[in-house]
């Protein structure tokens, strides 16, 4: 049987600006501690959400919170290592415990390490493919169920990347785990329609970060193709220009959006 919401002609009143915001919903944050993750967190309480933070640095979880909280936010964090499943099922059932309820779940964390094809052992495909790829299905079906127990839809935003949809030289674990997410969140949105799950993926450029700033400065090839590709600026993207489409895709805004992949690269891809 369907349960996913059905717009009635109520909804037709609500004011624009508000589809945009997450009042009252419970959002789940994973690899917050920094970054990306840390930024789409802020955003998501700004944005009136009560925000769930998981990541494997408790003190930068801690902080984040603290931030929040004097903000007059609300912020859950607990220890999470999405590359294993019994971490991924403490933190969910840890976050059900203190809010009751998940709405909103986006799967940011992830890991790479740079190098060639030829030099990849197994065990680290293995790091790279449970970080980007097993993260997002376990901590998807985890979330899933419980929205499906709830009854009243929700919504699900993975972090992929747009070396998922290009080749990715020096990149190709990363790049194949997530183009393994672009089509895993296709299925999700198909499967769980139904139950008025939307699941989408938004694909970032390079982002600026101390940990990328510090890859570029050791790679003249990576750095002259931001240079050459981002045609917008020629230059990193800012965590707030990926942010700002993952709280997009996340509220009501996007109520008639699943199953769709953004990449946002300022055209990198397109050319």
């Amino acid at each position: 049987m369907l349960t996913a919401h059905r717009p009635s002609p109520e909804d037709s009143v609500v004011p624009p600006l508000s589809r945009f915001g997450l009042e009252d919903k419970v959002v789940i944050v994973t690899g917050a501690g920094r970054g990306i993750g840390r930024v789409i967190a802020r955003e998501a309480f700004e944005s009136s959400a009560r925000v769930a933070v998981g990541s494997r640095s408790v003190a930068e979880l801690e902080s984040l919170a603290e931030e929040i909280t004097m903000a007059g936010g609300a912020c859950f964090f607990h220890p999470l290592d999405v590359s294993q499943t019994a971490s991924i099922e403490a933190f969910m059932a840890a976050v059900v415990a203190h809010y009751g309820r998940i709405d909103v779940l986006i799967n940011n964390a992830g890991y790479n390490k740079a190098g060639s094809l030829l030099d990849c052992d197994e065990a680290l495909y293995h790091q790279i493919v449970d970080a980007n790829l097993k993260s997002v299905m376990f901590c998807s079906q985890a979330a899933a169920r419980q929205m499906i127990a709830q009854g009243d839809g929700g919504a699900i935003v993975n972090i992929s990347s747009q070396a998922s949809v290009i080749g990715a030289p020096g990149r190709g674990i990363y790049s194949g785990a997530k183009a393994g997410v672009n089509n895993l969140s296709r299925s999700m949105a198909a499967e769980w329609a139904e139950h008025g799950i939307r699941v989408n993926v938004v694909a970032p450029t390079v982002t600026r970060s101390s940990l990328a700033e510090e890859i570029v400065a050791g790679n003249a090839e990576l750095a002259e193709a931001i240079r050459k590709n981002n045609l917008l600026r020629h230059d990193f993207a800012e965590p707030e220009e990926i942010s700002a489409p993952v709280i997009f895709l996340a509220s009501a805004a996007a109520s008639m959006i699943t199953g769709q992949i953004l990449v946002v690269d300022g055209g990198w891809t397109m050319v």
